[in-house]
């Protein structure tokens, strides 16, 4: 990512590293989605041919989860890593009107969010933590030493590591945007209370908007490898499966930033209005002083402005108080509550489909 006249770090994620080698322009993006998809493909053509070599196909082929994994999980990482390599400049940018700091300070928290964002240590831990604790890896390792590794187990346990990878890498967008979105929100704010005071946080609301729709379809590709490689789960499980507490924890990790700038809008559009009433007072006595005096000259003068002034402020005063306390509006929670709806009731229908037919 060029740092252009920001003075921004030039990082790469390591998932776009891939396709730097590639004659194709970073803004084309059909060319870009073409070339995930077909490097997608070769990884699958390795395993072919690996279980091909082992006489196992028909049992390659016809293994829902690879696909799954690798054309939907694989193809929405490789699709988000190019999404945030292109905008993420541009939404750290986008913050510093909003921001009270100056440019060494923000240049400082922007160089902090981009290292972060596009370090390849976090994906690598997570990954291994995957590997020994959640995944098949160890069960798929255990049975090659008692078997023999034959060249389809070796793929095996590649393709094994190559999914945990890119599963840490898709947690890792998350948790990034949202420490994003959450140091953006402790930052000291410089925003005019106003009705249309909600559009400066625009940027903000679609980089958790980005967040939302990454975690939640990455919640409902793990319901449906879980309900693929388990058909018989029992439906119950729907209500106590620990998929739910996921989406809880998407919601609050959602929303409790966006608190934090609540608290901050609050406490700045109760502490004007405290103060427009304060000068409004003061004005209003000083009319009255004004008016006990209209024998004066200069009283006509002074009544004029005085009450220009006071119109000035009811008028700013009705603004601040027309000014959104929150930085999210109701299109923004309704299109959260679709999402949380999508892996609920596609669990629930995969679960009645393999159930049923």
């Amino acid at each position: 990512m060029a740092s252009g006249g920001s003075g921004l770090p030039k990082n790469m994620l390591w998932t776009e590293l891939l396709f730097t080698a590639l004659p194709i322009g970073r803004e084309k993006f059909g060319q870009q989605m073409v070339a995930r998809f077909c490097f997608l493909f070769l990884v699958w053509l390795t395993g072919l041919a690996a279980y091909a070599l082992d006489g196992l196909t028909i049992a390659f082929v016809s293994n829902l989860q690879i696909l799954l994994t690798l054309f939907f999980m694989g193809f929405m990482v490789l699709f988000g890593s190019y999404m945030i390599q292109r905008s993420l400049h541009d939404v750290i940018l986008s913050f510093r009107p909003l921001l009270k700091l100056d440019d060494s300070q923000f240049l400082k928290l922007a160089q902090k969010v981009e290292r972060y964002s596009y370090s390849i240590v976090p994906c690598l831990l997570i990954g291994l933590v995957l590997s020994i604790s959640v995944s098949s890896l160890h069960l798929e390792f255990q049975t090659a030493l008692v078997g023999g590794l034959r060249l389809y187990e070796i793929w095996n346990l590649l393709f094994i590591f190559f999914f945990n990878l890119l599963s840490a890498t898709a947690i890792w967008f998350g948790v990034a945007i949202w420490l994003t979105i959450y140091y953006i929100s402790k930052q000291p704010l410089k925003v005019e209370l106003s009705p249309t005071t909600i559009e400066k946080f625009r940027g903000l609301t679609m980089l958790a908007w980005n967040f939302s729709l990454f975690y939640f379809l990455a919640n409902l590709v793990g319901m449906v490898l879980t309900v693929t490689s388990d058909p018989t789960m029992p439906l119950l499980e729907m209500f106590v499966s620990p998929f739910l507490l996921f989406i809880a924890i998407g919601v609050v990790s959602v929303l409790y930033p966006f608190y934090n700038i609540h608290k901050t809008l609050f406490r700045l559009k109760k502490q004007e209005l405290l103060k427009i009433e304060g000068v409004i007072g003061q004005l209003r006595q000083r009319l009255d002083e004004i008016l006990e005096k209209q024998a004066e000259p200069q009283s006509s003068d002074q009544t004029i402005a005085t009450m220009g002034r006071l119109l000035s402020l009811q008028i700013k005063e009705g603004q601040v108080k027309q000014a959104q306390e929150w930085p999210i509006d109701i299109t923004f929670l309704s299109k959260l509550g679709g999402l949380v709806l999508v892996p609920i009731i596609g669990k629930l229908a995969l679960e009645l489909l393999t159930r049923y037919f």
